[in-house]
């Protein structure tokens, strides 16, 4: 499962830190999860076990696509000087 989330957060082009832990270890702010994997957001908010982190992983593919599709590369330049955008 931890493969299959990395892979579709490379896909979506999201930075991401994989943090490998033993199933019955803590996480790295020292709580204990209640299931297995844990997606966890800068944030603080936590995803705990496949079905929640497909769920999130599925409605954030939805929010970077509506971000992206209002975005642009486009530079409106100064009439004043045509080398430098506003």
């Amino acid at each position: 499962m931890a493969d299959e989330v990395a892979e579709r957060l490379r896909e979506l082009v999201l930075a991401h830190r994989v943090v490998p832990v033993d199933g019955d270890a803590q996480l790295p702010d020292g709580s204990v999860p209640t299931a297995w994997p844990v997606l966890a957001e800068s944030n603080g908010a936590c995803y705990e076990g496949a079905e929640a982190i497909r769920a999130f992983l599925d409605a954030l593919v939805h929010e970077v696509a509506l971000d992206r599709q209002f975005q642009s590369d486009a530079c409106y330049l100064d009439p004043d000087d045509p080398t430098h955008c506003l």
